[in-house]
């Protein structure tokens, strides 16, 4: 099933319909936004103002909400749907058993390079950046504060939803379920030139400057973890289970404190050693689960 797929005109088709169905969806986007703050319902420039009651911040993280899954759930599933109708769950992986033992290395290998990721995030944060970026972090920032403000169980709710839920689903289908393995994968022919330049999209689609280095190295492990399973639940639970753990601190300790990372180095030793054990823990699964280790079948599975 996989080589009919993998068919370059397919391919072709599959990136055509991708970019059709993310301009269609950012006119829309765009529509609803111009229409709530034409209407005065959501004021980007009145975000503090917005974030000191409980109902505006619900309304944010509604907003919000809508905004990652219009662009990412909505035109991944619209231009799977367009190019493999009712075979496009198989497409992105997500009717595909995980090889045999394989979540088990890949959420290995994703755990075990956090200490570098969060050690990538203090150098990077360290960068002088010009000071329209500095503006665009600052925003970002203040947003992100006003969406894990939790006063509530619902807002709770409404924040795991909006942070964890929504964008696992939605950026792992899009960038690893249509980008990374059904589009550059065949464009690149190889599967690591895939992960890797999926990674850099994942990373500058959020436009976070002072995030790029560690959230790059995510996709990556994201990426590995799909392309070791096969299955694209893997990543998904990964990345759920990583945001909605950020979620979750920021609601049992009442804040959330994004400037405290540029003052909190981890240790450099902590860093190497989440190094090493990522290369040797990637270097064992890439025995047992990469291309090269499959035949017949099972050689084009991602």
């Amino acid at each position: 099933m996989d080589r009919i797929f993998d068919d370059p005109t397919t391919t072709l088709r599959l990136f055509l319909a991708t970019i059709g169905a993310l301009i269609v969806s950012f006119f829309l986007l765009a529509a609803v936004s111009s229409a709530l703050i034409a209407s005065k319902v959501f004021d980007p420039a009145g975000l503090t103002q917005i974030t000191g009651s409980v109902s505006g911040r619900q309304g944010l993280r509604g907003y919000v909400l809508f905004s990652n899954l219009v662009p990412f759930t909505g035109s991944a599933m619209l231009a799977l749907w367009f190019v493999y109708r009712r075979y496009w769950t198989e497409a992105a992986g997500l009717r595909t058993a995980p090889a045999t033992g394989s979540v088990s290395y890949g959420s290995l290998f994703f755990i075990v390079g956090l200490p570098f990721v969060a050690w990538l995030a203090y150098w990077n944060l360290q960068l002088p950046l010009p000071e329209w970026m500095q503006r665009s972090e600052e925003n970002t920032d203040l947003l992100l504060r006003g969406i894990l403000r939790m006063e509530t169980i619902p807002e709770f709710l409404l924040a795991f939803v909006t942070i964890a839920v929504t964008p696992a689903i939605g950026e792992e289908l899009l960038l690893r379920g249509v980008v990374q393995r059904r589009i550059f994968r065949i464009w690149f022919g190889n599967a690591h030139v895939a992960i890797w330049a999926a990674a850099v999209l994942f990373s500058t689609m959020h436009l976070e400057f002072a995030g790029f280095a560690p959230r790059l190295l995510l996709g990556a492990l994201l990426g590995y973890a799909y392309y070791w399973s096969r299955s694209l639940w893997v990543p998904i639970v990964l990345h759920l289970l990583f945001n909605g753990l950020q979620v979750v601190g920021a609601y049992v300790s009442g804040e959330f404190t994004p400037e405290e990372d540029l003052t909190q180095v981890p240790p450099w030793w902590l860093g190497v050693a989440s190094l090493g054990l990522m290369l040797y823990v990637g270097y064992l699964a890439e025995q047992k689960y990469g291309q090269e280790a499959y035949s017949g079948g099972d050689a084009g599975a991602e």
